[in-house]
């Protein structure tokens, strides 16, 4: 099993209307479900506005299964958010080699110094793959307003731990 993991190009965005429409994958994610290609659209377009955040699409062969973001807090600090958006690729560890390939971009690369990410404590898939890259529980993160996650869990990765 290897997987690429190339830009994400504006004709990507078909990719993103489909598992932005999936309503089991949103439930593991944000939460927040959207139905019109217009704001889905203005949603994918405004990836391309922000300069020091890094998207990816991680493909396996010639099929798009993913994205994996890098999103620029600090100088020294990213958030990493993914997404397998194929089912048929869950639970087989491409989520975990997609985190692993980025962490190699942001730390070698870029470099950061330490990651973090949120992730919903119920989505017990993500966080064994998080684990096994190294990143550690640090936490609930309590979101009082925000009905569509109230509470994610908090995990973080040390360039050093990598």
């Amino acid at each position: 099993m290897s997987i690429k993991l190339r830009n994400v190009k504006r004709s990507d965005l078909k990719y993103f209307l489909k598992w932005w429409k999936d309503r089991e994958l949103v439930n593991l994610t944000s939460g927040f479900f959207e139905k019109s290609d217009k704001i889905l659209t203005e949603y994918f377009l405004d990836i391309f506005n922000h300069p020091k955040d890094h998207h990816y699409i991680i493909q396996y062969g010639d099929k798009a299964i993913g994205h994996v973001a890098l999103s620029h807090k600090t100088k020294e600090t990213f958030e990493v958010q993914i997404v397998i958006g194929e089912k048929e690729y869950w639970g087989k560890g491409f989520g975990s080699e997609a985190i692993n390939k980025v962490m190699k971009i942001a730390f070698n690369k870029l470099g950061y110094i330490k990651a973090y990410l949120d992730v919903r404590p119920e989505n017990i898939r993500a966080i064994k793959a998080y684990e096994s890259c190294g990143f550690v529980k640090k936490g609930l993160k309590k979101y009082p307003k925000n009905k569509y996650q109230p509470v994610t869990l908090k995990m973080v990765l040390n360039s050093c731990m990598s």
